[in-house]
């Protein structure tokens, strides 16, 4: 009864334009149904991540990364978070490339197929068996990417980008030696601190390879 009141309204008022809605029904009604029976709609398309991942990272190597920073912190404020979003937006392939090679070996062990077997999803397989063993291998080469993203950083603060001016930076300090070349000790001591740190974390990588 309500839907018929309803209806008897929109067809008693002269000015609203009805008609269109009574039609559009049953045509979209019909159309669903005759798009149900297309064999090409009712397949799922895979998402092409692999591709796209490895196409971002291709496109990102092609590019200089001292280029692509500067060109990036041209249009961007001089901070801690917008340094940090420059690092990791340039430095992500790397890690990405070895994330992809530990996980295409991962995905060939037999436990793998073990759990494709006995009903696992691949969300699953990913999360609960792939990922781990994976991450043991980006836990092994992290403290590597930690020296480069270090050395990065210090170019960066070199030529005055990255960082703002009042934060303390060891490429800031061997900047400042240009001004004043017979400050042996602002290139000195900043250059060792650099050193040791980077000849450090490259240790910790060969102690848990050894391991």
């Amino acid at each position: 009864m309500g839907a018929l009141f309803f209806l008897g309204v929109f067809i008693s008022d002269s000015s609203l334009t009805w008609w269109p809605l009574l039609l559009g029904i049953p045509a979209a009604v019909v159309t669903s149904k005759f798009l149900k029976r297309v064999p090409a709609l009712q397949r799922t398309w895979p998402f092409p991540t692999d591709r796209l991942v490895l196409g971002a990272a291709s496109l990102l190597a092609s590019v200089p990364r001292l280029v692509l920073i500067l060109a990036l912190a041209a249009v961007l404020d001089s901070s801690l978070i917008g340094l940090f979003f420059l690092l990791t937006l340039t430095y992500w392939p790397e890690p990405a490339h070895l994330v992809r090679a530990e996980l295409l070996r991962v995905r060939a062990l037999p436990y793998i197929e073990s759990a494709r077997a006995i009903g696992l999803s691949g969300g699953q397989i990913l999360w609960r068996h792939a990922l781990p063993n994976a991450w043991r291998t980006v836990r092994t080469a992290f403290p590597l990417s930690i020296s480069a993203l270090i050395g990065l950083e210090t170019t960066l603060s070199f030529i005055g980008v990255g960082l703002p001016p009042e934060m303390p930076s060891w490429g800031r300090t061997l900047a400042a030696a240009r001004l004043d070349p017979t400050a042996w000790w602002l290139i000195i001591f900043p250059a060792l601190a650099l050193a040791g740190t980077t000849l450090a974390l490259r240790q910790v990588t060969i102690n848990k390879i050894s391991a």
